[in-house]
């Protein structure tokens, strides 16, 4: 190994221990309504301490990048691994609908509260503690039935069967870490079948998105992930069973329907491809239609009135045109409807399209939410769009400024805003250089 090689290797593994670090610091107790900022420069600098660790990785050889990320990787998320979730409640909810099946009951039924699941409620979801207080659990939005579509609910029945109910929070976070290492794998397969550099691996393996969010807090769009990536494996020659993985995603999240048109610009498989996609749905969702009728809709209309996407006031970027409400949600739309019908015109990969169609959507829309991003940087390390990183991070101030009652708007455009600016700069720069496609994996450079 030369002398250049040996010292990106020292600076990797020195990078991969300051995140690791940070990573366990970011599990104290308290969460971020007691850590506050303290927590928000932690997670900073975990994708400071990523920034570096990537640039090393560049100068290593390839089989020592991959040894070294993937061993990286593992003690990332084992010392993300914390007592309590400090950055989000989700889990609990996945908990509490995970034992509401396990007794017969159906999830969409009734909401937490309700009288008549109270012989089900266990101590570590709804602590005595809290047995006088107006919020009697850890559950989110207890008043009301869950959102969460039907895949989702059926992997919380079996993460309840899985995980006993003294592992509490580690077990869920274990569960997380189980398919964030199937994600991994699956991105390798990927890599390795297209003759890529399996170098670039590290953009999701060492990402503190990926850490805090599969990991740490568990979020069930891990499992979205897995299947939009089962989706880019069949897209070529099996695009009915694309299709079918395309629809699992979306029957975990909503979110990566947004992906289901790029589907429909093989023609002869049209028909097959929405068949598919409704039969999932409709198998799925009946026998829940049965038991409690469209009730199986779920919060999901208040959610949308609760993230402000109902006022047209959650465009925080469009808003910097004086745009608000109904003229703000038409300018978004439009705007989606033209850059979607520019990638169905084109002849991009799935996976390149889907990361120009997701960027779009994130700066369009400016979500708070950060674990949404895991999709769009699994994406990436199948395209090299290195561009599209900063957008994966660009939720976080906006989500701590939210939740911590800060200069949220601001915050948010600033975030988004630079995001949006560094995929421009990139844009104009293939532009410039006469790059049709987007930089990929394979040409980064060798160091042996």
């Amino acid at each position: 190994m030369s002398r250049r090689a040996r010292a990106a290797l020292a600076g990797l593994l020195l990078a991969g221990l300051v995140e690791a670090c940070l990573a366990h610091r970011s599990a104290a107790a308290g969460g971020i309504l007691t850590r506050r900022w303290t927590l928000f420069a932690e997670v900073a600098g975990m994708w400071g301490a990523y920034a570096v660790a990537l640039a090393c990785v560049r100068a290593l050889p390839r089989r020592t990048a991959v040894v070294a990320v993937l061993g990286l990787a593992v003690v990332l998320r084992l010392a993300s691994i914390s007592a309590k979730a400090p950055l989000s409640d989700d889990l609990y909810r996945y908990a509490w609908d995970g034992t509401v099946q396990s007794a017969g009951i159906d999830p969409y039924r009734y909401p937490p509260e309700a009288g008549q699941l109270r012989a089900l409620r266990e101590d570590w979801l709804w602590p005595p503690a809290l047995a006088d207080q107006p919020r009697q659990t850890l559950l989110n939005r207890p008043n009301v039935s869950t959102i969460y579509p039907p895949v989702a609910e059926a992997w919380f029945w079996l993460e309840h069967q899985l995980v006993p109910l003294s592992a509490r929070d580690q077990g869920y976070e274990l569960a997380g870490l189980g398919l964030d290492l199937g994600v991994l794998a699956a991105l390798l397969a990927l890599l390795r079948r297209a003759g890529r550099d399996p170098r670039v691996v590290a953009v999701y393996a060492l990402a503190p998105l990926a850490v805090l969010e599969a990991v740490q807090n568990a979020h069930v769009d891990v499992l979205a992930v897995l299947f939009v990536l089962g989706a880019v494996a069949a897209w070529v020659r099996r695009p009915v069973l694309s299709a079918a993985a395309l629809a699992g995603a979306v029957l975990v999240k909503v979110y990566p329907v947004l992906l289901l048109p790029l589907l429909l610009r093989a023609r002869g498989t049209r028909v097959r491809v929405v068949a598919v996609a409704a039969a999932l749905a409709g198998l799925t969702y009946a026998p829940h239609i049965l038991a409690v009728g469209f009730d199986v809709i779920g919060y999901l209309p208040g959610y949308l009135q609760e993230e402000h996407y109902g006022q047209g006031t959650r465009y925080l970027l469009v808003g910097l045109a004086g745009l608000t409400g109904t003229p703000a949600t038409v300018v978004v739309i439009l705007a989606l409807a033209a850059v979607l019908g520019c990638l169905l015109r084109g002849d991009l990969p799935l996976p390149q399209a889907g990361v120009r169609l997701l960027v779009a959507v994130f700066l369009l829309t400016t979500p708070v939410q950060p674990w949404y991003a895991l999709l769009l940087l699994a994406l990436v390390v199948l395209t090299g769009d290195w561009w599209a990183v900063p957008m994966a991070a660009a939720a976080y101030p906006l989500f701590f400024a939210t939740i911590l009652d800060g200069p949220a708007v601001t915050v948010g455009r600033l975030s988004y805003g630079v995001a949006g600016l560094i995929a421009l700069a990139a844009t104009v720069l293939r532009r410039q250089r006469g790059v049709a496609a987007p930089l990929t994996g394979a040409e980064l450079p060798s160091a042996g």
